[in-house]
Formats: structure tokens, sequence, C-alpha cells
């Protein structure tokens, strides 16, 4: 098993917490259990998460000065950001999994922005293919009608090729009401940092910080470095004790994650992963190791998975 970084930023989650309405209430339950450590920095993002949570739930309820208007006041939703392993994903998927259990009005709907980016730019490509006049536009209707709430988990922005329709896309999904909920490990002003025609990107930065609150999440315990300590990374010689501990390993590496398969595109060429779960992804030293892959392929394979 090679460690490049774990990316599940919580301990296997509780399923008695299932039923509970608010991200903090279920964050309680979890340190009531013994699963988790009281963290203040994770109770005060729970708390904003709740208070999201509450205003998405009551929106409904127009005011007076808006049913007059005609005008529907837009929520702003939230960037999570800061250091490794500080519960950034458990958190929203707290979240997520609340608004899935309140029968939200429109739905919700929740990937990694890797895995957002490929079903993005797949929709682009269909709109235009479509005949489109505006395929990004088109795209963006697509999507909308996936969730009324979008959560993002590792918000990163590598390709140029995103970087270069990020604000024409974000800004037709939040014109259709869509609330976006993210989680990055970077500030949103370093998004991208150092790209290609960075200048082209600001305009999504501004777009995002204003229509999502920015939200740091302290620092403090780093739950993923805790849950590893534990792991051996080498397993020697390669028979049945091996692969159980391999299988025992992704496991516990992908928690309730749904498992599938997926492919990277590098420069036209796609490298396969038969088993994936959020962040966390299986494949063999050959064809890792064995096959014509060059620095760059390498590169974005430590850009999308944290556990390999």
């Amino acid at each position: 098993m090679i460690r490049c970084r774990y990316q599940h930023d919580s301990p296997m989650p509780d399923q008695n917490t299932a039923a509970i309405s608010s991200v903090s209430a279920r964050l309680a339950a979890r340190v009531e259990a013994g699963s988790l450590i009281t963290d203040p920095a994770q109770q005060s993002v729970a708390g904003a998460l709740d208070r999201l949570l509450s205003n998405i739930l009551t929106s409904g309820d127009r005011s007076i000065l808006s049913r007059l208007t005609g005008r529907k006041k837009l929520q702003r939703g939230l960037y999570i950001h800061g250091g490794v392993g500080r519960g950034k994903t458990m958190l929203m998927d707290m979240f997520h999994d609340c608004l899935s259990s309140s029968k939200l009005q429109g739905g919700q709907f929740r990937l990694h922005f890797h895995d957002f980016m490929v079903l993005a730019q797949d929709t682009i490509h269909a709109a235009r293919t479509a005949g489109s006049d505006d395929p990004v536009e088109a795209a963006a209707a697509t999507l909308a009608a996936r969730g009324r709430v979008m959560c993002f988990d590792e918000m990163e922005v590598r390709d140029i090729a995103d970087a270069m329709i990020l604000a024409r896309l974000f800004t037709g999904l939040f014109d259709k009401g869509v609330v976006v909920v993210a989680t990055s490990n970077r500030h949103a002003d370093e998004l991208y940092k150092n790209g290609l025609h960075r200048d082209r990107f600001l305009p999504f930065i501004a777009l995002l910080k204003q229509r999502c609150e920015m939200l740091t999440i302290a620092d403090g315990r780093d739950w993923r470095a805790q849950m590893l300590a534990g792991m051996a990374s080498w397993h020697v010689p390669d028979d049945r004790q091996a692969a159980a501990a391999l299988d025992d390993a992704f496991a516990r590496l992908a928690g309730d994650s749904v498992v599938g398969s997926e492919s990277i595109r590098v420069a036209g060429r796609e490298i396969s992963f038969d088993r994936v779960a959020g962040d966390v992804a299986r494949i063999s030293f050959a064809n890792l190791c064995e096959t014509p892959l060059g620095a760059r392929d390498y590169l974005a394979i430590a850009g999308r998975f944290a556990g390999l």
C-alpha cells in the first residue's frame, strides 16, 4: 500500500446517527459514542452548517417584500478550508446526510470536485455536440437540475481546461439558485495559484467569495494521521494474508464511500483504476509501475487520489 495522503477526514461513521437532524447533534453523538474526541473547531463549523441547513429548509417561506417584488434572496453557501485531517469531509457529509433525511425539495448532490469537473466537461461536450449556442450555459442548466444544494469535496483546480470555464459554469449554477458547500485544503485565494492564464480564473474566485461564506477550520488534531498510525504500509510476501491486509486497509480508508471504477485522462491517455472510493484508489503494481507512465501521469494520480 502506498500512502500519499489520507483524505477521508473522519473515523468510521456511526450508523446510529442516521436519523439525527442537525450536524452538531450528529457530531455530539459520535463524541458520546467514543468514536470522536471533542474538537472546538469542528463544533464551530458544525454550527455554521446547521445555520445554513436551517436557512435552506426554511427558504420556501418568502418574506412579504420578496413576494411583492417577485425576487427571492439567494442563499450563500459555505467554503470550508483548513489543514488536512481536520474533519472537513466528515462535517460536510453530515450536512449532506441531514439534507437527505429532510427530503429537501429539489434534492442535494454530492461529489468529489474532480469527479464533478469530469461530469461538467462531459455535459458541456454533449451540449456542444447537440448544437447548443452556449454549451457552458446549457451544461449549467443540466447540472443544476441534479440538486438544489451541491456539496463538493476537495475543491482543487489544476487543469487549465477546467480553470477557464469555472466562472461561467458556476455563474449559471448560482443564477439557477444552486447553493454550494465545498471543502478544500486551500483558501479560495490560493486556488489555481501560479496556473497558466490565472488572470482569467480570478473572476471565479471573486464569484466564489461572493456566493459562499469563507470558513476556516482551525488547526488541531490530525484525524487522518491518527488513523494511519496503526496501519502497515508494506506487506511481504505477496500471499493471501497480504491481500487480506490490503482489502482491510482499502475498506478503512474508503469508509462508507461508494466503490466504483474510474479513469484519469492525461494528455489523451487513460489510466484506469478498478476500485475507487472517494479519494482512495486501488491499482496493481503492474498497472502503476510496469506501464509507460511519466511524471505528468504520476502527478495527475497524486493530484486526484490521497490514498493509493
